[in-house]
């Protein structure tokens, strides 16, 4: 019957835009779970360099916090060696031993100026309290107010951050007349 063969193949249309259908919606929804899980690992490795690069930043600030205390605490003793240095260059009979220690002091500063250490720049600078601490005050009819006689105790800087501000006395100027 020519009838129900034209029904038939109407049912294998239907049955075929069905299936095709079916699965065109199945790669849409294989595309959509791609997409989805692209964007995924795109996000879960934009967070793991972010996580490496902390690491990193917070292992180099452990390393600059460790060796800025290490060197903080070696300043009182280098200031001890160049006072001993100082009262034994007085002393013309230790003169040998005076240049033995000088030498092994010029030695230890070196090595800490490789580490970054360096020493603030005082005498006969304009004081700046960012990197000074004044603890006197001297006339001076030679040196303007306001600027360093003398470095009683040298500051110091690990490269950019100050360890220590220097001890200094400052200028009042000239004495004013009555």
């Amino acid at each position: 019957n020519p009838q129900e063969i034209s029904e038939e193949n109407s049912n294998d249309n239907l049955d075929d835009e069905q299936v095709k259908n079916r699965l065109e919606s199945k790669l849409a929804e294989a595309y959509g779970k791609q997409d989805d899980l692209q964007n995924k690992y795109l996000r879960v490795h934009a967070d793991l360099e972010n996580i490496k690069k902390r690491t990193i930043k917070e292992r180099e600030d452990a390393v600059q916090r460790t060796k800025s205390q290490i060197i903080s605490d070696l300043l009182p003793i280098i200031d001890s060696f160049k006072m001993g240095l100082a009262e034994a260059s007085k002393h013309e009979d230790a003169k040998t031993f005076v240049e033995g220690f000088a030498m092994a002091v010029n030695l230890m500063e070196t090595t800490l100026n490789e580490y970054g250490l360096h020493i603030v720049d005082s005498t006969n600078q304009i004081f700046d309290p960012k990197v000074h601490d004044a603890i006197s005050y001297e006339i001076s009819d030679t040196i303007d107010e306001g600027v360093v006689i003398t470095t009683i105790r040298e500051g110091y800087k690990l490269g950019d951050k100050l360890l220590r501000p220097a001890s200094v006395i400052l200028s009042k100027g000239k004495k004013e007349e009555e």
